[in-house]
């Protein structure tokens, strides 16, 4: 489904949903689409914050690109030349010069994906750079203006974070001209039907009636990006086209769930090392599917990953030697 209203055709990202809090925040940010107004999605981990962003960038007319920051991806001590780009010979490896994430949005929208995760000196850096409309390269002696729209995401816990003094309330400030929280989906249980029929017919597939109802009564605490991947492994059960209970039963029994006793939902928190390595595993590293698997944002997987001392790059390249 694409944007309802009158005026200029919507964008072209489907959201799919009638539920009432998702129309109120679609609506939302259409309205605020166009202007140049910063904008903070908040929500659950697979909510699709980041679908939305890109539909509030869809909708802006900007004519750049929308250049996506994993702000819980950026280590600390390359945060400056990766945002800000650099000079060639400015530091050890700079072998050419490079533009920054924040230049290559110039003229389009600066997406600060997982905005929570970004570590304190990156706060500091970035709200420089928002508050002057200036940017300058490491190894530069001067500045250069710079034209980009913000558009963030995080989780609702961003207001602990500025709470505690680990988010900086200056820089929330900045990039929360507008809040648009995303309902998680058991705010609105009526959408599944909808969404499982989506997500299978993107895959050639169609979903019978009664599965619909079964997962209809499912809880969903990794949200949409769970159901879809649910919708996925179903697939890989149906026979002739058709996703059927039993294939839906299949696909939850050799989900993530299969990791944990039978009938529990672990509690967020609570990952062994060897469920953190075995979901690592499964998804070659991926980490959008790693986290939602674990029903976490990125930033807090990051967080365990170097608590337990894992890093992606190795899954990645056990699944491309296997």
């Amino acid at each position: 489904m694409t944007g309802n209203g009158s005026g200029p055709p919507g964008p072209a990202v489907e959201i799919i949903g009638e539920a009432p809090a998702l129309i109120a925040a679609k609506h939302l940010a259409r309205r605020v689409a166009r202007s140049n107004v910063p904008v903070l999605i908040v929500g659950e981990t697979g909510t699709g914050k980041e679908l939305l962003a890109n539909y509030v960038h869809e909708a802006s007319g900007r004519v750049g690109d929308l250049v996506d920051v994993d702000c819980a991806a950026i280590p600390d001590d390359l945060v400056e030349s990766l945002l800000f780009g650099h000079r060639r010979g400015a530091f050890t490896g700079a072998v050419a010069n490079a533009r920054g994430l924040v230049m290559e949005a110039q003229g389009g929208t600066l997406f600060l994906d997982e905005l929570g995760g970004l570590s304190p000196r990156g706060q500091a850096k970035l709200l420089r750079v928002l508050e002057t409309g200036r940017v300058r390269r490491v190894g530069e002696g001067t500045s250069r203006p710079v034209d980009f729209r913000v558009v963030s995401t995080a989780h609702e816990s961003l207001s602990e974070q500025v709470a505690a003094g680990s988010f900086r309330h200056d820089l929330m400030q900045r990039v929360a001209g507008v809040v648009i929280r995303l309902p998680s989906l058991s705010e609105r249980m009526e959408d599944v039907p909808a969404l499982a029929t989506y997500f299978a017919r993107r895959n050639g597939f169609e979903v019978e009636q009664e599965a619909l109802s079964a997962l209809a009564s499912q809880q969903w605490p990794g949200n949409v990006r769970q159901l879809r991947w649910t919708i996925r492994r179903s697939a890989l059960f149906a026979e002739e086209g058709v996703i059927t209970t039993a294939c839906v039963r299949a696909a939850v029994e050799t989900g993530p769930r299969s990791l944990h006793q039978p009938g529990t939902v672990p509690a967020a928190a609570d990952h062994s090392l060897q469920e953190l390595r075995a979901v690592c595993v499964e998804y070659a590293g991926d980490p959008d599917q790693i986290a939602s698997a674990l029903g976490v944002g990125r930033s807090t997987l990051y967080r365990r990953l170097r608590a337990a001392g894992l890093r992606l790059q190795r899954f990645r390249r056990a699944e491309q030697g296997g």
